[in-house]
């Protein structure tokens, strides 16, 4: 035998780009908490950049038209069960308050416009009756920092931010309302 066929094969001990990547998503998830707020860049008590969008119908949803309403914003996909387990419950009070100055905007992170206009149009329970914009390159998540579905953001009369949350846990409905009720002019919430 010559020497070369005698060795053993090398092993790497550092793990590769998957490995790696793995490694990387376990250590995020284990420590992150449902309600944290990631660092960002938007924060409570920052003004909501402007941004826009076209959403399912066609038509274009502009961030400056909801100047003087509270503002929810709902990040998410379709692949994603807490966001699926979130949205009935954001449906649910966008339908409750939306007479008294809420705004909703769902922005959903997946590629394919057509597959998200057949599933809100469909696949649901329930009727999705705030408008959805397609966040295809996810400049919109760019923008306001968010890194983790599903992120609810509230924005005041003002245009400023008042919650950023990350995940979802049942309860945090109640917690949500409360706020949309405390920033509705005049106290306006039911």
């Amino acid at each position: 035998m010559t020497r070369s066929s005698r060795q053993e094969p090398r092993t790497s001990r550092r793990p590769g780009v998957a490995g790696l990547w793995l490694i990387l998503t376990c250590a995020a998830l284990l420590a992150f908490q449902p309600g944290q707020v990631l660092a960002g860049k938007l924060k409570v008590g920052d003004p909501l950049p402007q941004f826009s969008g076209v959403d399912l119908e066609g038509s274009v949803f502009d961030t400056k038209e909801t100047a003087g309403k509270v503002l929810l914003l709902d990040f998410w996909s379709i692949g994603c069960s807490s966001c699926l387990e979130e949205m009935p419950h954001l449906v649910d009070l966008y339908n409750k308050y939306r007479e008294q100055g809420l705004v909703a905007l769902g922005i959903n992170t997946d590629r394919k416009e057509k597959r998200v206009r057949s599933f809100v149009n469909g696949s649901l329970p329930y009727k999705m009756t705030y408008r959805n914009v397609v966040d295809k390159r996810m400049q919109i998540m760019r923008l306001l920092g968010v890194a983790m579905l599903p992120t609810t953001i509230l924005v005041d009369t003002s245009g400023v931010v008042r919650m950023f949350h990350v995940g979802y846990k049942p309860g945090f409905e109640k917690e949500l309302e409360e706020k949309i009720h405390e920033l509705l002019p005049n106290g306006q919430g039911q």
